[in-house]
């Protein structure tokens, strides 16, 4: 199933004046890297954008059978059980050696050994019992000594032993620039951008307007900021979606090498750097240094630029982030409106794409959400992923999302598409909230009005849920029944929390 370009409306944006000669194919791939893949390409053809889908997916499966901290049967997880000296691959030797060097300039606050502290805290978590301090004080000892060592002429290298390693905080990085320079190098396109996990490399004649989402789990989530990238990458690291919970307190699973204790002191942190392995590491490293010594090391780079958003909300930027961010005011679109709904209400839906059984990564398919009033008239369209642009197919699967005159003209004439820079998240799980808007921005009148969920997917099942609900100011929480295509969907109708 090849896609253009999916829709999640109502978040904006995306920005870019093609020649005629190109146009813009989409595609999304579930579980991939175990999170979310979206790669846009200028192609002139659809088959030249298949093409290209398929050379990006087989480099990223190749790097995985090489990196990958959870395949038993890795390169690096093999190198490690056999613990001896070895000739390794040049791509895990390059990880090893971008991972001493960030090391090294962190001064640890970058550190591919943390993940014995991993560990550590969630055995705690099963225990429901907080580390002991002499455990982790024993744990940063052992992390100050070199993971590895190389021999005399580093044509082999040793893991020390009792070492684990991993490299998450690097290696999704390296595998996006390993790819973009692959694809950069055919003459058929004329530039991209891939995401994985919210880690993202624009190449091309093209900028991207990529939206900086805050750390919530709302797929119409407000947004930091907004940055154009141009032959640049942008990283974004938060323990909002991760970590542990002990004793009912929530710990990030950003762990600090240097005291053992999971950090607190930040929200999310962004980098922009030319490439997305640099951008990656340092995204981790200012999650871990105070602000200050973070906004000094990105600062003393040449090319780099950082956005910190504090504990207490709080944004700090480095002296180049006005480089790359768009002007504040454009993101008065996104601020919610002052007036409350039927006194204070919010309608959230949490949904789960079906994994189609292989087991392995899925294309996405085509869901549209949205709100009738009682006489079946489209008040508001949550969520839309469906093709656009020319030649454009599969749109009209959503049936009766399509039948809507207006929002077909809406889907025809308006580009709604983002990219989304943010922390790693589960990937298929997805959740919306409706704060009673309608589509022209305006609160809807208390009453009775059908939500709908329709999915389509190639080679799969058509699906509709209907569901009539009542919005007054009395709250409800309600399961809805599964298909073949969605599962876990769930209604919440609720107040408002004080943090929204």
């Amino acid at each position: 199933m090849v896609t253009r370009t999916f829709l999640c409306i109502p978040i904006l944006l995306f920005v870019a004046s093609h020649s005629l000669a190109w146009d813009q194919f989409t595609f999304h791939h579930v579980n991939v890297l175990g999170t979310q893949l979206e790669l846009r390409l200028d192609c002139a053809t659809s088959e030249q954008a298949t093409e290209a889908e398929s050379i990006a997916l087989n480099e990223i499966d190749r790097l995985a059978n090489i990196l990958s901290s959870y395949d038993p049967q890795s390169e690096l997880n093999r190198w490690l059980t056999d613990g001896k000296g070895a000739k390794l691959s040049r791509e895990l030797v390059e990880v090893l050696d971008a991972s001493e060097r960030w090391q090294s300039q962190s001064n640890s606050a970058f550190h591919p050994g943390v993940e014995r502290l991993t560990l550590l805290w969630k055995e705690a978590e099963q225990k429901q019992t907080i580390p002991a301090p002499e455990s982790l004080k024993a744990e940063v000892k052992f992390l100050q000594q070199p993971s590895w060592r190389w021999n005399n002429d580093r044509s082999q290298v040793q893991p020390t032993a009792g070492v684990r390693l991993s490299f998450n905080a690097i290696a999704k990085g390296y595998i996006i620039d390993q790819v973009c320079e692959k694809l950069a190098d055919r003459k058929a396109i004329d530039g991209g951008l891939l995401a994985i996990g919210g880690d993202m490399r624009a190449w091309g004649s093209v900028g991207r307007l990529v939206e900086i989402r805050k750390p919530v789990d709302d797929l119409i989530g407000l947004s930091n900021s907004r940055v154009q990238l141009a032959d640049h990458a942008i990283a974004t690291s938060s323990g909002a979606f991760r970590g542990v919970v002990i004793g009912g307190k929530k710990f990030s699973h950003l762990i600090d090498p240097r005291t053992g204790y999971p950090v607190d002191q930040i929200q999310s942190v962004s980098v922009i750097t030319p490439r997305a392995c640099d951008a990656d590491a340092l995204a981790t490293t200012c999650s871990v240094l105070s602000i200050a010594e973070s906004l000094a090391i990105i600062d003393a780079l040449p090319d780099a630029a950082c956005m910190i958003v504090d504990a207490q909300n709080r944004i700090h930027t480095s002296e180049k982030w006005r480089h790359f961010e768009q002007k504040r005011e454009k993101l008065a679109s996104l601020v919610s409106p002052v007036e409350d709904w039927n006194g204070g209400m919010e309608f959230k839906v949490d949904f789960t794409i079906h994994d189609p059984g292989s087991g392995g990564r899925y294309r996405r398919p085509y869901v549209a959400v949205w709100i009738e009033d009682k006489d079946g008239f489209p008040v508001r369209t949550l969520v839309l992923w469906a093709q656009i642009g020319k030649g454009s197919r599969w749109l009209p699967d959503l049936k009766r999302w399509y039948k809507s005159d207006q929002l077909r003209k809406l889907a025809d004439e308006t580009d709604l598409v983002s990219t989304i820079s943010e922390a790693t998240r589960k990937p298929g799980a997805y959740s919306v909230t409706w704060n009673g808007e309608d589509d022209h921005k305006k609160l809807v009148k208390p009453g009775t009005y059908t939500l709908c969920i329709e999915s389509a997917r190639e080679h799969g099942t058509y699906q509709i849920i209907r569901k009539k609900l009542d919005f007054s100011e009395k709250p409800f929480k309600e399961k809805l029944e599964e298909n073949p295509e969605l599962k876990a969907i769930s209604v919440d109708y609720r107040k408002k929390s004080p943090a929204k």
